[in-house]
């Protein structure tokens, strides 16, 4: 177009990695035809799946590519702690049972137990849930109101 030749200057480059570079650094690499070196690690997040993890199986997007340092992590864990920090043993593969402490339950108006199974468990506990270390403290910490806490099951 004629608008690139009166302003050649700007619109021309001498080889295509500097008109890339200048017009298409979002998709650099795309536009040379390369693939980068990996400078972080091969782990990068999944997140066209219904599972919240982390891959190395060589099928990086270009658009994480472009930008390693944030996409990119040398392990599997750096990888989950960054991109499912909500999720994380999910991202690792790994189940998590609990830490058989207590916490409130309020919908129940007891304290139950952080593990998996039957009552006293009542599922693992939220990062925000304070955990005890007895369902009498648990009781008389955050149900001090309610003297039937420690007899009622969930």
């Amino acid at each position: 177009p004629y608008y690139m030749l009166s302003n050649h200057k700007f619109f021309l480059s001498n080889t295509r990695e500097d008109c890339c570079k200048k017009f298409y650094e979002w998709d650099y690499y795309s536009c040379v035809g390369t693939t980068p070196a990996l400078t972080h690690g091969e782990f990068y997040p999944e997140w066209s799946s219904t599972t919240s993890t982390c891959l190395n199986d060589g099928n990086i997007p270009t658009y994480m590519l472009n930008d390693q340092r944030w996409y990119l992590s040398t392990t599997l864990r750096q990888c989950c702690e960054r991109h499912f920090y909500f999720n994380i043993n999910a991202c690792l593969g790994t189940s998590y049972g609990g830490t058989d402490k207590w916490y409130v339950q309020y919908e129940a108006m007891t304290c139950v137990q952080d593990c998996v199974g039957v009552s006293p468990c009542g599922g693992v506990a939220n990062d925000w849930d304070e955990l005890f270390s007895s369902k009498e403290k648990c009781c008389e910490e955050k149900m001090f109101y309610d003297n039937k806490c420690r007899f009622r099951t969930a």
